[in-house]
């Protein structure tokens, strides 16, 4: 920055945090946020950076704005959330389900980072957060809400603080906007952003929507100024080990390269006597391990290195249980988890595998039913359509079954009508019907890799697996050269986003189909501008159908039976046995109980 008191400002920054980059225990290298309750100045040239945008539209005006006839909502009718029996302090120790992250960036990574789920998506306060049993908005950083048309006015909590006891600002959504636009991050449902005020934020969605609080909420994300006040094009470098401030009742603390990362409750959390956040975030701290895999995870589980274990892994759930047999400090836990599904399963590029005949023909030569069957010994469940567990989506979208006859006609009409001697088709010209299968390995994937193998060499067809690491198989989806590949992502939180993985503009990680079709074009803008909940199932039945129509992804499996065993003294709320809870750690509502001796 230019600016003489930008520069000014990250000065200052960088001496107040000087003694605390040193605390005690934390990896050298790896910065915490400096601490202040002096609002820092913004870029001088935000406005001007913000128009440039163009979408959305970002303007400023008054409170005086503001339509009287606006109906103010607080979700003062939802229940608290959380246990009254639930005490503070104590540590919980538990396994992080990706690896180390390479960096701490909020966002904007070059890299995938499987930890950012535990590190903000868990932790932030969004302007309006979800309650996690209803389902229906309660406040966050914004004390109040309403509605009109396509816009929802946003009122911020005076007392909305991050963890380096800043206050948050209407403005500080427009810099969050910019700094991750600059990133190659634009929001995709937002039409205009309008700050009214120090604490008022007008948002306007590009299209009406069934849940338009959530929705607006989930696009935008505090930027605290201070703390980005040296952004720029080395940010990936020079932010990569610096923690951001949050809003959220956790922050990372103590980090042990490769081994460890502890997020500690912040000091004084400004949320800490809200009505639905003083049952959680709990234990003062979370120290998640990084294990090799799920045979390392349950290891330290029976070792007594962590509290707590959760797993989909039927072979592992029944070792825990003979494990509390014999020790009556473990407890197993068994419940049903009935919210949005990460769509596990195998997605073909349909640049790399253009003609549709052979992708039809993929799609019922590998045996997937097999393959979940093994790997869930018996009890497992296949999807059956793109976007599980919303309370819109389909559940009769017809599915791909594993058939050889079908499968072998199928790669007929493309031309592979020889056999090779191995059992491998080819065209009549000599070209093998032959296919590269990425994957991350891991006890799970590997089996099912397996699995699919073979079942496709059976109908003629060769599927070449290759295990790659996290980041060999990003820079793949990323450069768009794969072929077959073992894919999920996390679905979103209130509404499917159709766009950020089949609109012609999706790139990266959430992209791996290579795929512009008009017809899904069509079907995803409809299911975008979905006013109602009737008409979304329509448009969602409708993504899900052209989705199988053009095979460009074979569903596996549910993550619905969720499996935890834990320490007698880890406690957690009686909703978890209920058909829709949170995931236990991440929900930050257990807490530790020491028995009295």
């Amino acid at each position: 920055m230019k600016h003489k008191v930008l520069i000014a400002a990250a000065l200052l920054i960088a001496l107040a945090g000087a003694a605390y980059w040193a605390t005690p225990g934390r990896e050298p290298g790896v910065q915490a946020p400096a601490v202040s309750t002096d609002p820092a100045p913004y870029p001088s040239d935000l406005m001007r950076r913000a128009a440039a945008l163009r979408t959305p539209a970002v303007t400023e005006g008054t409170a005086s704005e503001l339509p009287p006839e606006l109906c103010w909502q607080d979700g003062a009718e939802e229940p608290d959330i959380g246990d009254p029996a639930a005490r503070k302090g104590g540590r919980v120790r538990l396994c992080s389900a990706g690896p180390f992250p390479a960096n701490f960036l909020a966002f904007g990574s070059p890299s995938p980072q499987f930890f950012h789920y535990n590190m903000f998506t868990m932790v932030e306060l969004a302007l309006a957060m979800q309650h996690p049993v209803t389902g229906r908005p309660i406040p966050g950083t914004a004390k109040r809400w309403a509605v009109q048309g396509r816009t929802v006015f946003f009122e911020l909590d005076e007392e909305a603080r991050y963890s380096n006891g800043r206050p948050v600002r209407a403005r500080d959504y427009v810099l969050g906007l910019v700094l991750r636009a600059e990133r190659g991050e634009r929001p995709s449902r937002l039409s205009a952003l309008r700050v009214l005020g120090e604490h008022l934020l007008a948002v306007e969605l590009q299209s009406s929507t069934p849940e338009p609080v959530l929705t607006a909420a989930a696009e935008l994300h505090a930027a605290e100024p201070g703390f980005y006040a040296e952004f720029g094009s080395d940010y990936p470098q020079r932010y990569a080990l610096r923690i951001p401030p949050t809003t959220g009742g956790y922050t990372v603390g103590e980090v042990q390269r490769g081994r460890s990362i502890v997020l500690q409750r912040v000091p004084r959390w400004w949320a800490r006597n809200k009505r639905f956040y003083r049952y959680t975030c709990n234990v003062d701290t979370m120290e998640y391990l990084f294990p090799t895999d799920g045979t390392q995870a349950l290891e330290f589980f029976l070792r007594g290195k962590t509290d707590l274990l959760q797993t989909r892994h039927l072979p592992t759930w029944r070792q825990l249980n003979e494990a509390a047999e014999s020790d009556p400090d473990i407890r197993c836990v068994r419940f049903r988890a009935d919210y949005p599904m990460p769509p596990y399963g195998i997605a073909v590029n349909a640049r790399s595998v253009p003609d549709l005949r052979v992708r039809r023909g993929l799609m019922q030569a590998m045996d997937m039913d097999h393959a979940v069957q093994i790997l869930f010994c018996g009890e497992g469940e296949r999807l059956t359509t793109f976007t599980a567990g919303y309370p819109c989506s389909p559940t009769d979208t017809p599915q791909y079954r594993f058939d050889p006859a079908a499968a072998r006609a199928c790669f007929a009409e493309a031309g592979y009508t020889v056999t090779g001697s191995d059992g491998i088709l080819m065209t009549p010209e000599g070209k093998r019907l032959s296919f590269t299968f990425i994957y991350v390995p891991s006890d799970k994937v590997s089996t099912l890799v397996n699995v699919l193998v073979q079942s496709a060499q059976a109908c003629g067809a060769e599927i070449i697996p290759r295990a790659v690491s996290w980041q060999e198989n990003a820079d793949a989806l990323k450069e768009g050269t794969q072929q077959l590949t073992f894919w999920a992502t996390m679905p979103g939180v209130h509404t499917p986003d159709y766009a950020r993985f089949f609109s012609p503009q999706a790139a990266g990680h959430d992209a791996p189909f290579g795929v512009d079709d008009a017809e899904l074009n069509a079907a995803v803008a409809q299911a975008e501008s979905a006013a109602d909940p009737e008409q979304a199932a329509v448009a969602y039945r409708r993504v899900d159908r052209r989705v199988q129509e053009l095979a460009i992804w074979l569903p596996g499996w549910k993550e619905n039976l969720v499996l935890v065993a834990h320490r007698s003294r880890v406690r957690f709320p009686a909703f978890f046995s209920t058909p829709r809870p949170y995931e236990v750690a991440d929900a930050h509502l257990l807490w530790i109980q020491e028995e009295k001796p």
